[in-house]
């Protein structure tokens, strides 16, 4: 059988001359992150004048607090409003939850002089705001055990597409979060360590869950490390950990037959001189001693024949995804800020165009 209890441990009624007001809290003294309820009633106690309330919260690094509910009557004379507000204590020890209100007091006659005006005739209200200084509610905030991370009830999901793939060519994974209790964004997975590179998207914080989607890639097997989440659950009081294992991903090398770059291994200066190196080298003195009578013209031809390869072997490339994995076997520390790019475009949705890429690296 489930007997529900508002919890009135709080409660507080004013009454003035013409307004009452009440609060009402589920909790005094909540975990910190514990969320706790929080109920306002106002109501008009003089029917001989119009009303209007404006009532909130005071922002606070001491709390957080989201307003859930909202109901009025507005009957003649005789206002009432009824708040509603989730209220997340941000530290150990004294909270004070301040407030802002709010009485607004006029006539029938101001209201309907106000009315009557059109757009072109606007005509303003004439009244009278009153603020009401209300005393804070106090609470007596309990501390989380030791290494707590999240404050909840809560369950994760995680989904990893593949345990193998190729050198460079990212497996993805997708981790959630999902229950009752406060969420914030954090990293989840730890960034770019020695064995692999970690690409990610800021996590997807929605109503009851959070999520993340990472693609990681790496040139040799690797090992994405354990997670292990303390949480602690204020409904029952105890602590429990939200874990993903360690999961090993086996990387198969680049066959070198498939590489669009046949000269990955060129022979070295001892085992043979480059003669077209060196005609090139005499080509730019002559051109140099001749003072540069034809110089834009023969350049361009001398590093057009140089990058011929380059250009032949990416013309045919028709995805960002295999011209990142052609710059990364091809030479990463040329062209670090075109793969940077690159990586920018496929795993962070920046909009480029696959040939504006291609045209950054004919101009090197």
């Amino acid at each position: 059988m489930v007997i529900l209890v508002i919890l009135s441990i709080l409660s507080i009624f004013l009454n003035g001359e013409d307004i009452e007001y009440s609060f009402h809290l589920n909790r005094k003294s909540p975990y910190r992150y514990e969320p706790i309820t929080l109920d306002v009633n106002i109501s008009q106690l003089d029917h001989s004048r119009v009303m209007f309330f404006k009532f909130t919260p005071k922002e606070s690094s001491d709390y957080e607090y989201h307003q859930i509910d909202f109901k009025e009557d507005d009957e003649y004379h005789n206002l009432k409003q009824r708040y509603r507000y989730i209220i997340y204590p941000l530290k150990r020890g004294r909270v004070d939850i301040r407030f802002n209100m709010i009485k607004t007091v006029t006539t029938d006659e101001s209201v309907a002089y106000a009315i009557s005006g059109d757009r072109d005739n606007i005509k303003s209200l004439v009244k009278t705001d009153i603020k009401i200084d209300l005393e804070p509610l106090l609470l007596d905030v309990k501390p989380l055990p030791e290494d707590t991370s999240l404050v909840g009830d809560f369950r994760l999901k995680y989904n990893i597409d593949k345990n193998s793939t190729k050198a460079y060519e990212p497996i993805y994974l997708h981790i959630e979060i999902v229950g009752d209790g406060y969420l914030k964004p954090f990293n989840i997975i730890p960034q770019n360590r020695e064995e692999y590179l970690l690409f990610t998207q800021k996590p997807k914080l929605k109503k009851g869950s959070i999520s993340w989607d990472y693609a990681i890639s790496s040139k040799r097997d690797f090992t994405i490390p354990k997670v292990n989440i303390k949480a602690f659950n204020p409904k029952s009081k105890e602590s429990y950990y939200l874990t993903i294992p360690p999961t090993h991903i086996r990387v198969k090398p680049i066959d070198k037959e498939t590489l669009l770059d046949k000269k990955d291994s060129p022979k070295s200066a001892k085992d043979e001189i480059d003669l077209s190196k060196i005609g090139w080298i005499l080509s730019y003195i002559a051109i140099f001693i001749a003072g540069f009578l034809t110089p834009r013209d023969i350049l361009k031809r001398r590093f057009t024949k140089r990058d011929k390869t380059i250009r032949d072997e990416i013309r045919d490339i028709n995805s960002k995804k295999e011209l990142l994995k052609y710059l990364l076997s091809k030479d990463r520390d040329r062209y670090e800020d075109i793969i940077s790019t690159l990586e920018s475009a496929i795993y962070r949705d920046n909009k480029i165009v696959l040939k504006e890429i291609k045209e950054m690296i004919y101009d090197r």
